[in-house]
Order: structure tokens, then sequence, then C-alpha cells
């Protein structure tokens, strides 16, 4: 319990701080002749990765999946670099098991021209979102979780101009609770933060990672008031984030 309350007071403490985002790395694949160099390659959230033509051949870059591939590009002397980064808001609008995106050339699928890409990230989609006016609030996070970082809590898609409550547990997610029709996947819950959603029914809240919580999975969801909701509040998804 005591430990509950200091860690409840310290992220308290440390939202709305402001600040720059993490670092990012960019990658590099080269397309050489009917190949994909390096063909396996492991990311970083938020890091972006960049296909590069060296001058032989039309091919493509499309990720392998009957879901409709997250990116699908020409990669031709007309269009010699695609360039995709797979930050948490890529991911959870893309989710994929393990994080793990497979692709290739669909001109030259028959001899093999594949690859994979596999990012690894501190953040995770928990689900149980409850629609409201514009659909499923979109709530994702970017920051590398680490003590004493500058992170940041992205909502989007909720309704606009509306008041909006931000839960805060300390994970792992289990089974939620029921709330306003859904179900809130932060509890029970250590820290309640209250904002209002802007014009176009995002908030953005930046803090800093307190100190002493590497591998504790903090559980955040927003509850926002929405007179489409089934109840008139409609929940984002629910995230899971665990200190680096």
């Amino acid at each position: 319990m005591i430990r509950s309350l200091r860690i409840g007071l310290a992220l308290g403490a440390t939202l709305a701080i402001s600040g720059s985002a993490w670092s990012q790395t960019t990658h590099t694949i080269t397309q050489t002749g009917l190949n994909f160099s390096p063909a396996a390659l492991v990311v970083d959230c938020g890091d972006t990765v960049e296909w590069i033509f060296t001058g032989f051949g039309d091919h493509t870059v499309t990720e392998a999946t009957f879901a409709g591939p997250a990116f699908n590009e020409l990669l031709t002397p007309g269009n010699p670099l695609v360039s995709v980064t797979f930050n948490t808001k890529f991911l959870f609008e893309n989710p994929r098991a393990g994080n793990v995106y497979d692709y290739v050339c669909l001109n030259h699928v028959a001899f093999n021209m594949d690859g994979d890409l596999s990012v690894v990230c501190p953040w995770v989609d928990e689900g149980s979102a409850l629609a409201g006016v514009t659909g499923d609030p979109l709530f994702y996070g970017d920051g590398p979780l680490t003590n004493g970082s500058l992170n940041t809590l992205q909502l989007e898609n909720a309704a606009p101009n509306a008041n909006g409550v931000l839960f805060v547990a300390l994970g792992p997610a289990g089974a939620g609770a029921p709330f306003k029709g859904g179900t809130l996947i932060p509890v029970p819950i250590l820290l309640q933060v209250g904002l209002t959603t802007s014009p176009t029914g995002t908030i953005t809240l930046p803090f800093l990672m307190p100190g002493g919580l590497t591998g504790v999975p903090l559980l955040f969801q927003w509850a926002v008031s929405d007179a489409a909701a089934i109840k008139n509040v409609s929940l984002s998804n629910a995230m899971s984030a665990t200190g680096q």
C-alpha cells in the first residue's frame, strides 16, 4: 500500500512535464538483386526503417498479411526510398502477434524475396475501448520508460471539447471491472487525472518516469464524456507500460 501511494504521488507530480521525445534510430535495408539485406531486423519502438533501391528491377515493399498490409509501396527507379516509422501508434493501429511484420516483394514472391521486422516496445495495447461519437478513442504512448525519462501519453479520436479522466493503476492487466457499459482495465485505481479534450478530440500528456519502476507495469485508460456512447461515456483502449 505504501509503495503504491508513493508511485501514485510520483506519477501525479511528474505528469504534464514538458520536454523532448525519446531518441530514435533509422535503419537501412538494401534491395540487392532479388534480396532484401538484412532480411531479418529487430528495431525499437519509434525507430524508422528505410528500404533503399540499388538499380536492378522493379520491386515492392509489401507487408505479407491477409488483414490488409500496413505498408505497400513501390521500390523502383522512380521511387528509390520506402520509409516506415514503427512507433506505438503504428503498432496499435496495425497489431501483429509479437510485433512481427513479415513483408515481400510482390513482383518476386516466387524467388523468395522477403524479410521480417520485429519491433521491441514497452507499450502494449490492452484493448477494451468503448466507442463514442467518432468510434473508438485511440490511446498510445511514446518514450523509453526508463528512470527519469520523458514520455508522452496521447489520446486521439475522442469527443471534442469533452471532460476526460485518465485512470492509472499498477499492472499487470487483468480482467478489469465493469464501467459505464464497458470495461475499466486499470483497477484498483492508483491515480486519476482530469483534463479536457481539444477541439479535435485529443489530449497530449507528457510525464517523467519515476525512479524505481524497472519491471513494473503501469496501466492507463481514458474515460471521456460522450453523448453518443452507450452510457454517455466512451473509453479508450487500455494501455500497459513497463518500466525499463
